[in-house]
């Protein structure tokens, strides 16, 4: 059982990047929709050209990381100067949940059918780009991996087993709704439960369709 969900939307086109003033544009996108985080703060992180060392927890394989710096912006108008010819970064909003509207509906892990979770939460929406194509899904999560169109293998949160979904296998941009520990949507065969309206303002923003993924640590 994992400890963080997190809930993944994908673009249609494996190597859609967008412009500095689109990732602007969806985060004034949630804010409208009253989905953006509680007294939000936002954050953009660049490349430091530093790495962390480490092995693959799997494999064993040696691994180097680029490590990010962040910085504190006021708005989501101050995004673009800051992403301007970037082409990578992480872009976050961070704050509490829930928000007036919801993704969806969270229920703690314990007893997903019956425990609707009510308190708050912490709760962050992330925007990342990477230079190459990496794969959206475990155990390979963020490797680099061909840019081919594919059907992407996620974990069901509850149950383990496996959901496909058509054209979600690999991308260099996508977005992240996490959520605190524990927490979980209710996922059936299908991992298309984001709210319709985030989902279409994210379509709007980018210009581009979404499938959904997940991954969870």
């Amino acid at each position: 059982m994992s400890l963080q969900y997190t809930h993944l939307l994908i673009p249609a086109l494996v190597d859609f990047a967008p412009h500095p003033e689109q990732v602007t544009a969806f985060f004034k996108g949630l804010a409208d929709l009253g989905s953006e985080p509680l007294e939000p703060a936002f954050r953009v992180g660049k490349l430091s050209g530093k790495f962390r060392t480490g092995s693959h927890p799997l494999t064993g394989e040696k691994l180097s990381i680029p490590i990010r710096e962040f910085a504190t912006v006021d708005s989501p108008t101050e995004m673009p100067k800051q992403l301007a010819g970037l082409d990578d970064y992480d872009v976050v909003a961070s704050g509490q949940g829930p928000p007036e509207l919801l993704p969806f509906v969270l229920y703690t892990a314990t007893d997903l059918k019956k425990s609707e979770f009510k308190g708050t939460y912490g709760y962050e929406v992330l925007c990342r780009l990477r230079k190459d194509v990496i794969s959206m899904c475990e155990p390979s999560f963020g490797d680099p991996c061909p840019a081919e169109e594919g059907n992407g293998k996620f974990r069901h949160p509850t149950n383990g087993t496996t959901i496909e979904v058509p054209n979600a296998a690999s991308a260099r941009f996508w977005i992240e709704f996490q959520f605190g520990k524990w927490l979980f949507p209710e996922i059936g065969t299908s991992l298309n439960v984001i709210d319709p309206l985030i989902l279409t303002s994210a379509i709007d923003s980018f210009g581009t369709t979404f499938a959904q993924g997940c991954r969870f640590e």
